[in-house]
């Protein structure tokens, strides 16, 4: 049997997020399901003219379909109709961070309810590789710290995985993962006058990584010392 040890390595790397993700919904309640669409509609256009005026500062817009549903109240039973809902949901990526202040009290003041942001780093951030590394480098630095310890060596790299990839690995964080809060200022609203400006600064990220790796220990000759 090949003699080895087993270790999990941890890294951590900081970054500025790369983007900044807006939820963006519009919603109408009516008697009337023609004016709750469109009052909907009305709101989503005054939503889509501030959008296209900042399309330079955006990256990706996924915008779903106005629907438009019965709403009801429970009494004696029975759901009974009150009136329709119209909404319609977007998310946006903002890449230009000088212009997100600017867009989301544009936005709000359209009738827009706000959600976010939600900072994120892209998958091609050089700070996930360097993070991998630092998981490898203490990966490697725990083995030799145990060998060394119990009077052993390290002979090379047996194998190396992702947490549970070779089987379950409690209490490990399975995936490369960024942290951060959100704006501290509320940008949650829908349907008010909304003239002054939030400041909304990036917050750095904290990305974390692990890696298991076996490590093949050096065969000491029959008369050595263990």
């Amino acid at each position: 049997m090949e003699r080895e040890i087993v270790v999990m390595g941890v890294g951590e790397g900081h970054s500025l997020p790369d983007r900044a993700v807006i939820g963006l919904s519009v919603q109408a309640q009516s008697p009337s399901r023609d004016s709750a669409y469109e009052h909907a509609a009305s709101s989503a256009r005054r939503i889509d003219e501030v959008i296209e005026s900042h399309r330079g500062a955006l990256g990706r817009v996924t915008t779903a379909a106005l629907v438009v549903q019965q709403t009801t109240r429970w009494d004696k039973g029975e759901y009974l109709q009150t009136g329709w809902r119209a909404e319609r949901t977007t998310r946006l990526e903002v890449i230009a961070f000088d212009q997100l202040a600017a867009l989301v009290a544009e936005l709000t003041s359209a009738g827009g309810a706000i959600s976010g942001p939600h900072w994120e780093i892209d998958a091609g951030n050089p700070v996930h590789r360097d993070t991998r590394r630092a998981a490898a480098e203490d990966a490697r630095r725990r083995a030799e710290d145990y060998a060394a310890a119990l009077g052993l060596q390290i002979a090379g790299v047996a194998w190396i995985s992702e947490p549970g990839l070779r089987g379950p690995s409690p209490g490990a964080d399975h995936s490369l993962r960024a942290f951060a809060s959100e704006a501290a200022a509320p940008l949650q609203s829908r349907g008010e006058d909304v003239d002054e400006v939030i400041e909304v600064t990036p917050e750095e990220l904290t990305t974390r990584a692990s890696v298991e790796v076996g490590f093949s220990l050096a065969v000491q000759s029959p008369g050595a010392t263990a």
